[in-house]
């Protein structure tokens, strides 16, 4: 029987504990403790200490531990005997310990909705036992022969997987073993070009991510450069010139239309005529042909003069729209945007730098030579224009326009070029990126590569060699234990009837569920199995519940949490039941409730009470305080220990301690009453707001109780106002019913009081209260106290 956990050092919650006081275990011990508190580290420290395996211990080493793991547990006996736990793991182990807790029901039952195999191998070693044991190692020595050449095997195939490498695995070493060495020709030179695609492969998350650069838009200067040529190099005379052959033209055909022939002849005769009487400078003017007067005056004088000046006007107006074309063409922000272009693709680029193949020829961006020639130019060609409009008779030299297209030009063919460029390079740019592999293809390839490389080095041949010669050793191994196997089947045949019996038992009589189990049978390891395992079929109303969640009737949709729980637990219970060695046995139950409904409880209840007779000691575990208190009840002290696991939330450790489970599970209503009564003797007057509400609550509680037939009429909320309320207009009977207006004030005095410190935010008149809560004295406190405790005891 265990004495006493003496101490646990750097195990979960259980930082540095040292056992004191009176935390001996006794035949039940019941061990109340909140979820998180190291319940379950308690459990886990002694299935560590009954199967001898210290990596469970060590697997709950307390988080920033700065001890060494330790453990003492002391066994009854005479002497005492001391399981010690330390780097060596336990000095002695301590058997026949069974615990019922999630572990066993994960690893023996099911887990979550899976009750698999292993499930079944696992609960097969738990039913047999001891008797099982014997038969068991013949059967496992009998498969020694095989089981060294498989592990031989193993051994080898983890040598080859370590020392090829390169993702070599147990599933690819046939193909491996028969790599040829004409395989390996030319190994080198493929590994080079697989490991280049690896590594684009690798860098394809962020490749995808990148963007290509983007061809710069054309630009439009809107400057008619052939016109404004022709307007720089227009004079005053030309325009002359041009107005004089247009009246010209026009008085021609005027005249070829009305049967004058050889209209121009007959013109330009008498214009000769006219010009040489004028260089005679003669005065007076005559047409030779009709006579007439030469002066300004004439239609085509005034003709003339009106064309002219219509010509001049519009040559004028094409000046300034020329300059107004050159002052709205925003040259600054065409090369701000063409050099912002280049930037952003200069930075596109830059990151396809180093992923890109060096055949992929990258854009230059060379577009604008010389902003500040562009600059020049086009404020030199403004300037020319200004100075055309200012002496329109002038001839203005071109060049300065010439200049200027050319450079506008250049810089066009530039950008066109460029954008050509851009094309091709992001032609180049997708055809690359489709062209990726995955990266597990193209990782799978240099391992392919790398592991035929490595077949042929003389360390891994040898190996290989070995390994071929183990395969084929095993090939031809037989094993001939078919009568060890009878033998088992024979006592298992016998165990198990039994143990089917007092399953549905549990099952059926205890627990009164739906569930049955048949067919319970021994299934001896087939193949390459060592291990037996326990068959068995669940049935609901008889109908066979199906383990495959794929199925109709399965146990996903058959069973809830608390009808698993229960299965579970009739599994557990059944083997003590059929167990010849139970009367040596130590049952620890951890948290044995999980998901159990209340007949379910009374049940667990009724059976661990009944069981302890026969078991050498019953520890239960638990967070529910009802539930040790009801297994406890009725046992002599003697024979019971109750203990608590404390928590110090500020340490972030656990220790045991000694527990009153009679104060845990006692109501608010007396603990309350039982608070007021000590406040009496021992006032504490800066807890006068938890008094006031101590009072409400136990006042509140007794109205409930005492006149609980008579409130089942009432509607709505049972709050304590509400309450006093109804008493008092329902006729209902007190004890001191000649005193029953006095009896109403007081509750309704209690009730204003007490209203802040129970319901919050209240607004009685204090005044004509008379008693304000927030500066009541020790004196009025008392007597609410007294004129409770009054109503409580006779008036009420």
């Amino acid at each position: 029987m265990i004495n006493k956990i003496e101490s646990l050092v750097s195990i979960g919650k259980y930082r540095n504990y040292q056992a004191s006081g009176q935390v001996n275990f006794k035949p039940l011990t019941l061990i109340y403790g909140d979820n998180g508190g190291g319940k379950t580290t308690l459990t886990s420290v002694l299935r560590s200490l009954t199967s001898n395996d210290p990596e469970i211990i060590r697997n709950r080493i307390s988080t920033a531990s700065t001890q060494p793991q330790a453990a003492q547990i002391t066994q009854v006996g005479t002497p005492n005997i001391f399981h010690t736990f330390g780097n060596s793991g336990w000095t002695i182990p301590f058997p026949n310990i069974e615990i019922f807790d999630i572990h066993f029901v994960n690893d023996n039952i099911y887990s979550g909705f899976d009750f698999n195999e292993e499930h079944k191998k696992q609960l097969h070693q738990f039913v047999i036992g001891a008797q099982g044991v014997a038969i068991q190692n013949q059967i496992e020595q009998n498969k020694a022969d095989k089981a060294s050449s498989r592990q031989n095997q193993t051994n080898l195939e983890a040598q080859l997987i370590q020392q090829v490498g390169n993702n070599l695995t147990s599933d690819l070493l046939i193909n491996f073993l028969a790599i040829t060495l004409t395989q390996a020709t030319g190994i080198d030179q493929a590994i080079t070009l697989a490991e280049l695609s690896l590594t684009n492969a690798n860098s394809n998350a962020v490749i995808q991510t990148l963007q290509l650069p983007v061809p710069i838009p054309p630009f439009n200067s809107n400057i008619n450069f052939s016109t404004l040529i022709t307007d720089l190099q227009t004079t005053l005379q030309s325009i002359q010139n041009q107005t004089l052959e247009q009246l010209f033209a026009n008085h021609c055909q005027d005249l070829n239309e009305n049967s004058i022939n050889t209209a121009e002849n007959w013109l330009q005769n008498g214009f000769k005529y006219i010009k040489v009487k004028a260089s005679k400078e003669e005065s007076d003017l005559t047409c030779p042909f009709c006579m007439q007067s030469i002066d300004d005056n004439m239609e085509i004088i005034r003709s003339y003069t009106s064309k002219f000046n219509d010509e001049f006007n519009a040559f004028l107006l094409r000046l300034r729209s020329h300059l107004n074309s050159l002052q709205n063409f925003n040259l600054e922000v065409l090369i701000q945007s063409i050099n912002n272009s280049c930037v952003a693709n200069n930075q596109k680029i830059a990151s396809w730098s180093s992923h890109l193949p060096s055949t992929v020829q990258t854009p230059i961006n060379s577009i604008i030579s010389n902003e500040s020639e562009l600059r020049s130019q086009m404020q030199n060609l403004i300037a020319v224009v200004e100075l055309k409009i200012q002496n329109p008779t002038a001839i203005i030299d071109i060049n300065s326009v010439n200049a200027f297209q050319t450079l506008l030009q250049n810089l066009t063919n530039s950008i066109t070029l460029y954008n050509q460029n851009i094309t091709a390079y992001n032609s180049s740019v997708n055809t690359f990126k489709s062209g990726i592999q995955t990266i597990q293809n193209a990782q799978s390839q240099v391992d392919n590569l790398k592991r035929i490389k490595k077949r042929f080095e003389p360390a891994i041949i040898q190996i290989c060699d070995q390994l071929i010669g183990e395969r084929q050793r095993l090939r031809i191994l037989t094993s001939a234990y078919p009568q060890l196997i009878q033998q088992q089947e024979a006592a298992a045949t016998t165990f198990f009837a039994n143990y089917e019996t007092r399953i549905n038992h549990y099952l059926g009589t205890v627990f009164k569920t739906p569930f049955r189990i048949s067919s319970v049978q021994h299934v001896a390891p087939q193949g390459r199995a060592t291990q037996s395992k326990i068959n068995y079929t669940l049935t609901i109303d008889g109908n066979p519940i199906s383990f495959d969640t794929n199925q109709p009737l399965s146990a996903k949709e058959s069973l809830s949490e608390g009808d698993k729980s229960t299965i579970a637990l009739a599994f557990f219970l059944s083997k003590l039941d059929i167990d010849p060695n139970s009367q040596d046995k130590i049952l620890v139950f951890d948290d044995p409730l999980s998901s159990l409904d209340t007949n379910r409880r009374s049940y667990t209840i009724s059976i661990i009470k009944s069981i302890l007779p026969n078991l050498k000691q019953i520890v239960v575990l638990s967070h529910n305080e009802y539930f040790l208190y009801e297994i406890g009840k009725d046992i002599p002290v003697a024979n019971k220990s109750t203990l608590r696991i404390k928590q110090d939330f500020a340490a972030n450790s656990s220790e045991i301690g000694i527990c009153d489970l009679n104060e845990l599970v006692k109501n608010d209503y007396f603990k309350h009453l039982e608070a007021l009564e000590n406040f009496r003797s021992n006032p504490d007057h800066q807890i006068k707001d938890t008094v006031l509400g101590w009072l409400r609550n136990v006042l509140e509680s007794h109205l409930r109780f005492k006149f609980f037939r008579e409130l089942r009429s009432m509607n709505g909320q049972q709050t304590f106002g509400r309450l006093i309320s109804y008493l008092d207009t329902s006729g209902v009977v007190f004890r001191d019913n000649a005193n029953r207006n006095d009896i109403i004030s007081t509750l309704n005095l209690i009730n204003s009081v007490s209203w802040m410190s129970h319901h919050g935010n209240p607004l009685p008149n204090y005044t004509a209260i008379g008693i304000n809560p927030h500066t009541i004295t020790a004196t009025e406190l008392d007597n609410l106290i007294q004129d409770t405790l009054s109503l409580i005891d006779t008036r009420l």
